[in-house]
């Protein structure tokens, strides 16, 4: 799962931070059994001070929050 951003509305996206890294694979829907391994369904908030708070599934069993200062994202 990786993150870019755009400065320039959306004509570039210089900056690119992997949140998560894996090999994605996707092709069944056993997650039970850790066959499904993808990550999806991310959903993003800013925070009052800049800083980004980033949701989203991991291989299907739990939902995994990564939360970005705004440092990371200069």
């Amino acid at each position: 799962m990786s993150l870019t951003i755009s400065r320039d509305g959306g004509h570039s996206w210089p900056t690119r931070l992997d949140l998560e890294l894996g090999d994605g694979f996707c092709l069944t829907n056993n997650s039970q059994e850790k066959l499904n391994r993808e990550f999806s369904y991310p959903s993003i908030i800013q925070a009052a001070d800049g800083s980004l708070h980033v949701a989203f599934t991991y291989f299907p069993q739990k939902i995994k929050h990564v939360h970005l200062p705004l440092n990371a994202i200069r």
